[in-house]
């Protein structure tokens, strides 16, 4: 996955931690050298050809996730398997329904069968989760953001699958953004002197977020600051304060709403005006959906 400097979208490129994921997942289960015990004493005589349906058993719809990854495993570890037919990531999947119909030698496919689903269950859960976020402010001009509050390893996924549900990605990590939070200028001695630090330039690297909390700080950057900052963070102010601050930034700077937000108050935030809203539940409380891997045509 890469990612332009302004937050753009990201395109599935898988990196050097997610074929390390894979292969820890491999590794886990199937312990080293890889031993599928069951399939190893119930698949002697042949290498008979199976084909297996991954479908939805979850009781509502989902949004599907994890192609590439399905894609990524056969490819390395069951080579002689593919992907028969697929729902693209991003769809619809109502309850029942298959998602991917899979092929080639039996032994492959039940080798991999729990590692599939588990990664499948998670991403699908997260890009539906986020889903659910995105239609609360479908009427709004607001934005969902995913967070860094990720599953160690994960974070590359799980931004994807944020994605595939209708939301759009933060900074993936500490690397490709400044982010000026209270602890930095608390820190320093206050927001003037957390501003003065950064380099008149800075833009010209990276994207610059700046958390304020009273439209005290606001003013400090909207007057002396402005063309050293990318978009303003409001971090846990009622829904009044927020839009008397997304006002003031209205033209001149882009506003993120950030903290204690869920599904039963997004409404209300996306409401104030400001252009987008950073969710970390999205990732670190989805859950899973429930699928399964059936024989058979």
């Amino acid at each position: 996955m890469s990612q332009d400097k302004e937050f753009g979208h990201l395109s599935f490129k898988p990196t050097a931690v997610d074929t390390e994921l894979l292969n820890l997942a491999f590794l886990e289960d199937l312990g080293s050298p890889a031993l599928d015990i069951t399939t190893s004493l119930l698949l002697t005589d042949s290498a008979p050809i199976m084909k297996a349906r991954i479908l939805s058993k979850h009781p509502d719809p989902i949004i599907s996730c994890g192609l590439p990854v399905v894609e990524a495993l056969l490819q390395r570890f069951a080579p002689a398997c593919h992907i028969e037919s697929a729902q693209p990531d991003g769809t619809l999947i109502l309850p029942q329904t298959t998602l991917y119909t899979l092929a080639g030698p039996a032994a492959g496919l039940l080798m991999l069968e729990r590692i599939i689903l588990n990664f499948l269950q998670h991403l699908c859960a997260i890009s539906t989760l986020t889903f659910h976020y995105v239609a609360k402010i479908r009427h709004t001009q607001a934005q969902i953001l995913d967070t860094r509050k990720t599953t160690p390893g994960f974070r590359h996924l799980e931004k994807y699958a944020v994605q595939c549900g209708g939301g759009a990605n933060h900074r993936m990590g500490l690397y490709d953004a400044v982010m000026v939070k209270d602890t930095h200028s608390d820190f320093l001695g206050g927001m003037t002197a957390a501003l003065a630090k950064l380099p008149d330039d800075i833009l010209q690297r990276c994207p610059v977020i700046v958390e304020i909390q009273t439209p005290e700080e606001l003013s400090i950057i909207l007057e002396h600051a402005a063309h050293k900052v990318s978009r303003v963070l409001l971090d846990n102010m009622s829904p009044e304060l927020m839009t008397l601050c997304a006002e003031r930034c209205k033209d001149r700077l882009p506003t993120e709403a950030s903290g204690n937000i869920d599904l039963e108050n997004i409404s209300d935030v996306a409401k104030t005006g400001v252009d987008f809203i950073s969710v970390g539940k999205i990732t670190h409380s989805a859950g899973s959906v429930d699928l399964s891997m059936k024989s058979g045509e």
